[in-house]
């Protein structure tokens, strides 16, 4: 995961974008993250994965990055151009996924909905906070796989870390637990639904309410039915949309904190690609535009979240995060198995 204090003290990685002279630092390693983000489409499409193991091209891409750094070594002049695709081509994707919401679809969620979603968001993250400092794990972390498992994934956990700067292997071992959590819900929600007897509107609230990338509660909402998915999807989006306050609400947290202790000096401002991630919701919900402006903006959104996947793949050390041990995996099941039991009771209440 980028360090973003390091680019924005160093001479050598600038936080602002490449000059001319800089392009040619860059280029490498934003070619190879390109390169493999297209990979990751093409091994997610593979007719033989998704009958084994159905995943995005966003996890697909994560996974080639750890193989590649694992099993190769890399050249020094590509890591410019893979911290750049990183902070850039992430914070990019965040904004464009503005671009798949609506307000009018968050309306349509209905008060119930609405509250029951923020619910889920706001217990979990203060959960995971709390059992964090029972397992000894640092704040960082706890709040990172709180957000991550509360709001859409490996997307808000970087989002988060634009606030609260966490170290590199807590943002790594963040984004392993929502993937490992997220995958097992993907898989096991259905199953669990169709023994329970859940009716189709009960199950897409749970499955929208709680499960934690976008795709996987897309996925699992289409194998249940069709009406599921589509409502799945709507649940889903309600959540991240709650990336905003609480990254408004982080920011005022880690401000406070910056006045002592560890994080003495340090400054959360609130990320301006947050803000114009709002900027593009709006835009979405009341300017027309042609249908294939609209399809072209969510293919590029898609493309450019691949490719900084593979980046965050390809700057992860799992040296790092096995160091960690096994508190992160309790936490991680610890505020996956909360958010799931909220949600199902809601779901029960509301579908």
């Amino acid at each position: 995961m980028l360090n973003v204090r390091a680019i924005s003290t160093t001479a050598t990685m600038p936080a602002d974008a490449p000059g001319r002279q800089q392009w040619g630092r860059v280029l490498p390693g934003l070619a190879l993250c390109v390169v493999l983000a297209a990979l990751s489409y093409a091994v997610a499409a593979w007719p033989v994965l998704n009958e084994v193991v159905p995943m995005s091209a966003l996890t697909v891409g994560i996974l080639l990055g750890v193989l590649l750094r694992l099993c190769v070594p890399l050249p020094a002049r590509v890591e410019p151009g893979i911290r750049w695709t990183l902070h850039y081509l992430l914070r990019a994707g965040i904004v464009l996924l503005g671009f798949r919401l609506l307000l009018q679809d968050m309306v349509s969620v209905g008060f119930a909905g609405l509250a029951l979603v923020a619910l889920a968001v706001a217990s979990t993250i203060i959960l995971s906070v709390v059992c964090g400092r029972l397992l000894a794990l640092p704040d960082t972390l706890s709040v990172l796989v709180g957000c991550g498992t509360g709001i859409c994934g490996a997307s808000a956990v970087v989002a988060v870390d634009g606030v609260i700067k966490a170290r590199e292997q807590d943002v790594a071992c963040a984004i392993a637990m929502v993937t490992v959590f997220g995958s097992v819900a993907m898989f096991g929600y259905p199953a669990i639904a169709h023994a329970l007897g859940l009716s189709t509107p009960a199950y897409s609230i749970w499955a929208g309410s709680s499960i934690h990338e976008v795709a996987q509660a897309v996925a699992a909402g289409f194998a249940f039915d069709d009406a599921a998915g589509v409502q799945a999807s709507l649940y889903k989006l309600s959540r991240v949309a709650m990336l905003v306050p609480v990254c408004a609400v982080l920011a005022l947290w880690w401000r406070r904190r910056a006045g002592s202790g560890d994080d003495a000096g340090r400054r959360a401002p609130f990320p301006l690609f947050v803000l114009l991630f709002v900027l593009m919701v709006v835009v979405n919900s009341f300017v027309a535009m042609p249908p294939g402006v609209h399809d072209a903006l969510v293919g590029l959104d898609s493309g450019l979240l691949a490719a900084a996947m593979v980046a965050m793949g390809l700057q992860t050390r799992l040296v790092s995060v096995v160091r960690l041990g096994w508190r992160p995996l309790v936490l991680g099941l610890a505020v996956a198995l909360w958010i799931s039991v909220l949600t199902l009771g809601g779901a029960l209440l509301i579908g």
